[in-house]
């Protein structure tokens, strides 16, 4: 497998510098006084960096700008996407900014502090932004309003509003419980119990006084229910704190029903550990191909470069969550789904799981979200324990390229600090090994690239694109560089001080669906 090429990145600046500095010592070059600043340019010159296509819809900065006045920021501003709008927050105060990313139009404006990035019910993303009284207010993507509450006790969870008991915390979430749907009422009550004395919940953070005997012997138990982490198409996930999931329904036919559980320990879960039983985290849901899935039970797979390592698939079918082919030289994998009368692929909802104990390799499984079906297991290299217990998706650092089906996660522990799994196989396609590749912060991912810093994490660093399938460097030291991306293709490009406004590169409608929490 081919990797990091630093001898370019290394000869790129010594050019740039050499260009430089032949420009300042010519002797031409008249000297610009000092209050004659060279002007934004308008229009984009130089090279596009991979994964953007077309002309520029709109320049945000200068003369002709279509930008709001928070981009006027004496501190700067923080530019992210959020579904198909791109939201740009200033450095200085709390102003946040929601734009079309097609139009420019202004969709929304706050200012209160947004807490974290979720999602609706069909997996839409979402803002959750503090409200009034320590509530919170969750902003679509398009700018509306889609739930609003006051207090700390009630809590949006993927398109439902979940009411704790009172006093709860992560130490303690034992009690009554109340789930509703925002316009639709309540649609069930039960109540959390707490384990049996000496039952070893371990719920929390897994205490470490719990012997391993207490944190194994109690049998994972679904009546005692748990704490709601995760919602998507009628399915809500509970974890009960002591290592099992289990997913029930929250439809008005089905109101509490327990559809499936799985617990850390499961055998046919990969890896696995003596000390005790791991927590489940949600990392994410995804849609995928309805035949899409390896076998579960699979253990880690062999390192790259071993006689025993799997070569790369050569099918001709595609594993991308939105069934769009893969990027320029980037090879497909999987099976293909038979199409349906549209003549697209049936599709299925699945939900990534991360089985942590706090010094033991995690384990990843996915997950049919009705079913419970295990389409596969892996181990990962590093040990990944949750900082933030009963934490929604999606997992924060996690990246999702939905073209090539690859999940960029990183790891909190061992030699390397992330992996890319592929979705489709179950398998780990790449990893970031020796110490320039640790160096690189992978900030987004579209087309079948990845695009990281590769400076020293302040912004002063360069740009570089990577194939998402075998991490070669597709392009580096550019003049341009991605900032941001959204859900369709529409991107923001920064290019000699202005920032530029791309459409996707196959036009508008090449729309890919991306991770959802």
């Amino acid at each position: 497998m081919r990797t990091w090429r630093r001898a370019p990145l290394a000869a790129a600046a010594g050019v740039a510098l050499l260009v430089a500095g032949t420009a300042c010592t010519g002797e031409d070059e008249p000297d610009r006084p000092d209050d004659s600043p060279r002007p934004l340019p308008t229009a984009f010159e130089g090279e596009l960096p991979p994964g953007v296509g077309g002309e520029p819809l709109r320049h945000l900065h200068g003369p002709g700008a279509e930008g709001p006045s928070v981009l006027d920021d004496e501190m700067g501003v923080r530019i992210s996407s959020v579904g198909d709008a791109f939201l740009i927050s200033s450095n200085s105060e709390e102003h946040h900014v929601l734009l079309g990313a097609e139009d420019g139009e202004t969709l929304w404006q706050g200012e209160r502090h947004i807490q974290r990035y979720g999602s609706d019910s069909d997996g839409s993303p979402v803002l959750v932004v503090e409200g009034r009284d320590g509530g919170t207010r969750i902003i679509g993507d398009d700018g509306e309003t889609l739930w609003q509450g006051s207090g700390g006790r009630d809590t949006f969870v993927g398109g439902s509003v979940v009411r704790r008991p009172a006093g709860w915390s992560a130490d303690e979430p034992y009690g009554d419980y109340t789930v509703s749907i925002p316009g639709e009422g309540e649609l069930w009550e039960y109540t959390f119990a707490a384990p049996p004395e000496g039952g070893g919940d371990g719920a929390g953070s897994g205490n470490a006084d719990d012997s391993a005997e207490d944190q194994t012997s109690a049998a994972p138990d679904p009546d005692r229910n748990g704490v709601p982490v995760a919602s998507r198409d009628g399915v809500l996930l509970l974890d009960d704190g002591a290592g099992l999931l289990q997913a029930r329904g929250i439809t008005d036919d089905d109101a509490g029903g327990l559809l499936w559980s799985i617990a850390g320990d499961d055998p046919e879960l990969a890896g696995g550990t003596d000390v005790q039983r791991p927590r489940p985290q949600v990392v994410g849901d995804y849609e995928i191909p309805a035949e899409q899935g390896g076998e579960g039970g699979t253990e880690e797979p062999p390192d790259e470069g071993s006689p025993d390592a799997p070569s790369p698939p050569e099918g001709d079918g595609s594993p991308s969550p939105s069934g769009s082919a893969p990027a320029d030289g980037g090879a497909e994998t999987g099976g293909a789904a038979p199409e349906d009368e549209t003549g697209e692929a049936p599709m299925r909802t699945a939900v990534l799981v991360r089985w942590t104990v706090p010094e033991e390799p995690s384990v990843l499984s996915l997950h049919d979200l009705h079913t419970g079906e295990l389409l596969w297991s892996l181990s990962e290299p590093g040990a990944n324990p949750s900082s933030d217990e009963f934490a929604p998706p999606p997992l924060p650092g996690a990246l999702y390229e939905p073209r090539t089906g690859t999940v960029l996660l990183p790891q909190a522990t061992g030699e390397t600090p992330l992996i890319a799994v592929d979705l489709a196989a179950g398998e780990i396609r790449w990893r970031f090994e020796d110490e320039f590749e640790q160096s690189i912060s992978p900030a987004l991912a579209m087309g079948g690239y990845v695009y990281g810093d590769a400076g020293g994490g302040d912004g002063s660093g360069v740009q570089v694109v990577l194939d998402a399938m075998d991490k070669d460097v597709v392009a580096e030291g550019l003049g341009a560089y991605v900032e941001a991306v959204t859900r369709e293709g529409y991107s923001i490009v920064v290019s000699d001080r202005q920032r530029f406004v791309f459409p996707p590169p196959e036009g508008p409608g090449a729309e890919d669906t991306g991770p959802t929490g």
